[in-house]
């Protein structure tokens, strides 16, 4: 299966692509780690631009479902959706429609959405009409397959929609590999599947799923989104992070890793500890963040300094060109004066805050799951405890991080 009849478009917009995407400096928890063996987080943050001056063209393929199970409600709040969708590009952007069943078609290729062809895609997604099973991996196997055939891919950022109940009767989606490709799943119905489509959304690079409520405004989780898709600047956003010594031979590192409740694609070189994190796309004004573990040696030295860890550098490609960015170094302050106490500075108090909301959108996961499992009562006890956590953070300013309810 292979494609490679998609529309030229015009040109995306164009303009300076030096310093889109800038890396802050880094944020520790502690105000200063110890002398003798310590251990420091850090949260280093990413953000692109607000500008709006370079704009990457969206070539999107939208996979809907019309399998038997969306008869009724669920299609029509479908092609709704699609509506809304299609009146959101421009000519700069691409859309192709596929449906599945139990096999996929591909109604069109990308075609570069200028008033025509907006009339043309809304008469197709009109046409659509459910019946027959569901084999999602097929759709997903049929918009990967246009994406990868593209002619035209400079300047482009591809992602994928697809919009179903996620009732799968044929095939496993969970078993595609969408590659750097983002997949947006959509889940349409009070008994879709969220655990299928979250699984789906979450193997592609910067992906989410998100649910359609029955009778509500279908057009709000598209709207949301395509704000961002439609203002992207970076695309394959990178971060590296290499151990770094100022005297090789009385190191301040021991190792560095990446802290739970990162979901971005990690890889670390098990010879040279060197972490390699992929952000995705940046729309305008984004920004990513991600918390690294420090675990320090003792040290040599008795008096205070400023250790050297890592080199972070980052790097992004924009207008199709790969974009370098200088490397920073990672700096931990030590001291034989180290507080024991919980820090008292606002950038490491932020370092706390940052770990906690991690926890408690990791337990929100956990707690999701155990509904889905109709584990209800565990699932409560689970968002209590992290409600509890995050009411335990008190701020510098004598403030918590979140008031306890009231009763």
């Amino acid at each position: 299966m292979a494609f490679n009849d998609d529309e030229k478009p015009p040109a995306s917009n164009a303009g300076n692509t030096k310093g889109l995407v800038t890396i802050t400096e880094p944020k520790f928890s502690k105000d200063a780690a110890a002398l003798s063996a310590d251990e420091v987080t850090a949260v280093v943050e990413l953000k692109a631009t607000s500008s709006t001056a370079v704009r990457e063209g969206l070539d999107l393929v939208a996979v809907l479902d019309v399998s038997g199970s969306m008869q009724g409600d669920k299609l029509q709040s479908m092609k709704m959706a699609m509506q809304f969708v299609i009146m959101k590009l421009t000519p700069v952007d691409r859309l192709s429609v596929v449906s599945f069943s139990g096999s996929a078609t591909r109604h069109c290729p990308l075609r570069s959405v200028t008033q025509q062809a907006q009339a043309d895609l809304k008469a197709i997604v009109d046409g659509l009409v459910a019946n027959g099973g569901t084999n999602i991996k097929a759709g997903l196997d049929t918009a990967l397959a246009i994406v990868a055939g593209r002619a035209t891919t400079k300047a482009r950022t591809p992602n994928v929609f697809l919009m179903s109940d996620g009732q799968q009767s044929d095939g496993d989606a969970r078993q595609v590999d969408p590659g750097n490709v983002a997949v947006y799943t959509f889940g349409f119905g009070k008994d879709a599947d969220h655990a299928l489509l979250s699984d789906v959304a979450k193997k592609s690079p910067g992906g989410t799923f998100n649910s359609v409520p029955d009778g509500g405004n279908v057009s709000a989780p598209f709207s949301q989104l395509l704000g961002g898709l439609l203002t992207i600047v970076a695309q394959d956003v990178q971060l590296t992070l290499t151990p770094k010594a100022e005297d090789p031979t009385a190191p301040d590192l021991d190792t560095m890793t990446v802290a739970p409740g990162t979901d971005y694609t990690q890889t670390t070189d098990g010879d040279t500890g060197v972490i390699t994190i992929k952000f995705g796309t940046l729309f305008s004004g984004e920004t990513r963040k991600v918390a690294i573990n420090f675990k320090l040696l003792e040290s040599t030295l008795t008096t205070a300094y400023d250790g050297l860890v890592a080199e972070a550098q980052h790097s992004y490609t924009v207008q199709g060109s790969l974009q370098g960015q200088t490397p920073q170094d990672v700096v931990i302050p030590r001291s034989p004066d180290a507080p024991a106490d919980p820090p008292t500075s606002g950038k490491a108090q932020a370092v706390l805050a940052e770990m906690a909301r991690r926890q408690h959108a990791g337990a929100i996961g956990e707690a999701r799951q155990m509904a889905d499992g109709k584990n209800l009562e565990e699932a409560r006890y689970k968002l209590a405890d992290a409600q509890n956590a995050l009411e335990d953070i008190v701020l510098n300013d004598g403030e918590k991080l979140v008031a306890p309810p009231t009763k």
